[in-house]
């Protein structure tokens, strides 16, 4: 593969001349949330974050109000929203951009967390400000490292080298190789960094993906593509991921994230004018996937369907 950059080879690379921002946006997770934010207190890259809280409860909402003052009596720059109530995945994020974009300036970074990741190290993020040296390149994208397997409907990564992109570009069902780079790609993971600028350009979420938010990344990830843009996947910028399964905006049980996965994709394909060979090819994928899922995999399809009558 040709690059129009060299790889990143490993350099020690550290510019001083951008602010680096982590947005996270969180749910009903306060202790969770602040096993994330504490991961970063030794950095000395970090200057701030961006945080969109949401809670059911003033007892939950303590707690979050407690990892903020610690964060910020740390001396980091925290920019927050603290709600009573869900906004959901697409709204919380965009939130994030809405105040990435007013509060930073156009060549500052942020990097798109979520709340049950734990920070690798600086060292984890150079290799993405390495690569956003270029100004053609518009997002990289990084791993997500797993630390336990979750039990319903786990990630999945078809980590063979160029089968996973060649199989994205001939049935339109997004998979990913969440192992082989560094390399230009049409999709990466939501551990995402990005140079603000971009902002700017109405990039967002789009908020007609419900639910758990299946295919928002995608989306969003295409957006910039239309731009002009280049999409680097370099799985030396990583991350932790405790995969909780429990609170959180995408947190649901099989039967729904199902539900969601086929409704937001046949919208994702709509949206992007997919020709119908492609259609019916992630059709069947997502029915197979289904059907070695079992009974509630298979019910959440039917009412995904259902609800488009």
């Amino acid at each position: 593969m040709q690059y129009r950059v060299r790889p990143y080879r490993g350099e020690i690379f550290l510019p001083i001349i951008s602010k680096i921002f982590v947005g996270i946006p969180s749910y009903n997770r306060g202790r969770i949330f602040y096993y994330c934010i504490k991961s970063f207190f030794k950095s000395k890259l970090i200057k701030g974050f961006i945080l969109i809280i949401d809670v059911s409860s003033d007892i939950e909402k303590e707690l979050y109000v407690q990892a903020l003052k610690e964060l910020i009596d740390r001396g980091f720059e925290v920019i927050y929203d603290v709600n009573v109530g869900r906004r959901g995945s697409t709204r919380a994020r965009n939130l994030v951009l809405d105040m990435a974009e007013k509060n930073l300036g156009s060549k500052d970074i942020i990097l798109l967390y979520d709340d049950d990741y734990i920070y690798a190290g600086d060292k984890s993020v150079v290799p993405a400000l390495y690569w956003l040296k270029n100004g053609d390149v518009g997002v990289v994208g990084g791993r997500v490292i797993n630390l336990r397997k979750r039990k319903v409907d786990p990630d999945f990564a078809l980590n063979i080298p160029y089968l996973a992109d060649a199989l994205t570009r001939l049935t339109g069902f997004i998979l990913l190789n969440t192992k082989h780079g560094s390399r230009y790609v049409d999709y990466t993971t939501p551990l995402m960094a990005l140079r603000t600028e971009i902002l700017s350009k109405g990039v967002r979420y789009d908020e007609r993906y419900g639910g758990t938010g299946y295919r928002e990344e995608s989306d969003l990830q295409k957006q910039i593509k239309k731009l002009g843009y280049e999409i680097v996947f370099e799985p030396m910028f990583h991350t932790y991921h405790l995969a909780i399964e429990s609170g959180g905006n995408r947190y649901s049980d099989l039967e729904d994230r199902i539900y969601w996965k086929w409704k937001n994709h046949t919208y994702f394909m709509n949206k992007w004018r997919y020709p119908l060979r492609k259609k019916i090819l992630s059709y069947v994928i997502l029915i197979l996937y289904a059907l070695l899922n079992g009974a509630p995999a298979i019910k959440g399809i039917v009412k995904a369907t259902r609800a488009r009558q």
